[in-house]
């Protein structure tokens, strides 16, 4: 069990990454659709916004394709949002209609995955924390996501990478 008491805070993945931008513009790349589009995904797709409700209960809908494969789409559900600050959401895979799916890859890769990011700056320079942990996953859920960490590293690594790039654009 961790310092905190939470048992949950065990099967967390974190990341943590330092953007030099002002918290202003790092928070228009998580906020803005057209933004958005242009650095969230695994490298080497393209992400389509087809639906884009940035609020509490809203949803961004999109589809991620890859040349030559077909397409995936994937959805954020909006839970809490304080400008600038904090951003919480349930990611997950989709259908084309914002349906939640199963990863096309593993039946058991958790169906949501809940992720917080905060927003912190200092003289000009930002700090994006970020924890992702299974939603009302089995336990099988569970431990496949407890063993996907070295993947999630490189997943939310490349596209953070692909953030830096597109903030310095």
């Amino acid at each position: 069990m961790s310092a905190n008491n939470d048992p949950s805070a065990n099967a967390a993945f974190f990341i943590t990454r330092v953007f030099k931008a002002p918290r202003e513009r790092v928070w228009q790349a998580w906020s803005d659709a057209a933004s958005l589009q242009q650095w969230w995904g695994p490298k080497g797709c393209t992400v389509e916004a087809l639906r884009f409700e940035f609020r509490p209960g809203g949803f961004f809908h999109y589809a991620m394709k890859f040349a030559g494969a077909p397409t995936w789409w994937g959805r954020f559900n909006y839970r809490e949002i304080v400008a600038g600050e904090r951003l919480v959401w349930l990611n997950s895979f989709a259908n084309a209609q914002c349906g939640i799916a199963r990863a096309p890859f593993s039946e058991v890769c958790p169906l949501e995955i809940e992720n917080t990011a905060t927003f912190t700056e200092k003289d000009g320079v930002t700090t994006v924390a970020l924890r992702a942990l299974p939603f009302g996953e089995s336990a099988a859920e569970r431990q496949y996501f407890e063993e996907l960490k070295p993947s999630l590293e490189q997943g939310y690594g490349g596209t953070l990478d692909q953030l830096a790039g597109h903030l310095k654009a």
